[in-house]
């Protein structure tokens, strides 16, 4: 009777038994924002950070990691790194895992301020309760400068195709499908934008969480397989039209906020009535935060509005509180990367699925 019941409770929760969950926390922080170019560019926009644990070798030596869609490389810091960087966070040491295998590989990862690098391991992996066998990962041996030094999270796992890994080294999530840990090639991200709450949301392997969401998903074919790309079809905000025709676009849980071509963005940050201050961001008299107009993507023949709530960031500088637009200039639109990068402003208000088996991703309202 007890296996009948449980077999009972799987069908009745619809997928609870196929998923496997790591619950996101978050800090507010510098985030990562890269261009997509080689080099990769750090601004602190003091927004949030939403990141979760893993654990890499046997015994487990356990890290938290960004779950990052615009990246296909999992990296951690190496107990041989001796950057400040390095030692104010976990590192991975190989000498006290039974399941290590050494690589070797020089890696290295160009950003704003310096090279990250180091040289590429293999492990077991362990995520959301799912073990990966024979992972093969970065260890930084070098951090630079203070990048990553104030990070609530010590490494990045990322979840892109194998296409933009450096080195060809096979991600994560490619494992994952292959040594048959989830029933489906599909992972899902939900981020909790809640002011004052802990939980960051959860991202989810195997499928989506219909407690997530409500209504049902529109999907948009990948534009390639490389980041999750994809056409945007155009966007409306006041009497304004932008991407008329439409434009390419990724879906990047490693961006806080939502990127576009510096023409666009000044077009939009005009009309809210935000305007720029020295250090490149948009910000409004905050007393006009509730009163600002929508702002609306279309996606796949589906409108998708975000409004002042989604939009607008609450930052705290030398103790006063600033409103600044979660709109900002994307640099390398227009130099072979995306026009648009739809971070975790809009991940934040549109639950999202990325599809790897039909090479496709899906948006739904979350809740």
């Amino acid at each position: 009777m007890i296996k009948y019941a449980i077999v009972f409770l799987c069908v009745a929760a619809l997928v609870s038994c196929e998923l496997h969950r790591v619950k996101l926390s978050k800090k507010r922080g510098a985030r990562l924002y890269r261009s997509r170019t080689g080099t990769e560019s750090m601004s602190n926009y003091n927004d949030m950070s939403y990141y979760g644990p893993i654990t890499i070798g046997t015994p487990p030596q356990q890290f938290t990691v960004v779950f990052d869609t615009g990246s296909a490389n999992l990296w951690v810091p190496s107990s041989a790194c001796i950057s400040a960087s390095c030692l104010k966070h976990t590192s991975y040491d190989s000498l006290v895992s039974s399941t290590y295998v050494p690589n070797g590989t020089s890696f290295s990862i160009q950003y704003g301020t310096g090279s990250l690098s180091g040289y590429l391991s293999t492990d077991t992996v362990v995520v959301g309760g799912l073990t990966i066998t024979g992972q093969t990962f970065a260890e930084a041996t070098n951090e630079p400068g203070d990048t990553f030094l104030d990070q609530p999270f010590d490494g990045i796992f990322g979840l892109g195709y194998k296409a933009i890994s450096e080195d060809g080294v096979t991600p994560p999530f490619y494992n994952m499908i292959s040594q048959k840990l989830v029933s489906s090639p599909v992972f899902s991200i939900w981020l909790n934008r809640v002011e004052g709450e802990l939980n960051g949301g959860e991202i989810i392997f195997g499928g989506s969480d219909p407690k997530h969401y409500s209504g049902s998903f529109t999907y948009i074919p990948l534009s390639s397989e490389s980041y999750w790309a994809f056409t945007m079809d155009h966007g409306i905000v006041g009497d304004l039209e932008f991407c008329a025709s439409g434009c390419s676009a990724i879906a990047d849980s490693g961006t806080s906020l939502l990127a576009g071509p510096p023409d666009s963005i000044a077009y939009i940050n005009e009309e809210i009535g935000a305007a720029q201050s020295s250090n490149g961001a948009y910000y409004i008299p905050c007393g006009e935060a509730g009163a600002l107009p929508t702002v609306t993507f279309y996606l796949g023949g589906t409108a998708f509005p975000l409004t002042s709530a989604d939009y607008i960031i609450n930052v705290v500088e030398d103790g006063t509180i600033y409103c600044m637009s979660g709109f900002s200039e994307n640099p390398t639109a227009g130099e072979g990367g995306p026009s648009w990068i739809l971070g975790d402003i809009f991940l934040g208000k549109y639950y999202t699925e990325f599809d790897m088996g039909n090479n496709r991703i899906g948006f739904a309202t979350a809740k």
